[in-house]
């Protein structure tokens, strides 16, 4: 699967949440996901998402966090890359 990364950390509201929505927009099915970084966890986005169909997975690393969205059917090829990562 293709990791698209976007790293918002050092933007203000609301660019982040903009660039991960624009991202999400290029995001297949069994082909690609969304990797967010950034300084704390997008509530105003994840309200957004359930009406698109699209999950997430929130991972706190220090003083970062890791979002990764995803369609429904891609749930345990994203948590399998994700646990594999943290080794």
């Amino acid at each position: 699967m293709r990791e698209i990364v976007v790293d918002t950390r050092e933007f203000e509201p609301p660019a982040p949440m903009q660039m991960v929505l624009s991202e999400l927009q290029s995001m297949l099915p069994n082909q690609s996901f969304v990797h967010q970084i950034h300084r704390m966890e997008p509530t105003m986005l994840f309200n957004r998402l359930k009406p698109m169909g699209i999950e997430f997975i929130v991972r706190k690393d220090g003083e970062e966090y890791h979002i990764y969205y995803f369609y429904p059917e891609d749930r345990a090829k994203i948590q399998e890359l994700i646990d594999v990562s943290r080794r």
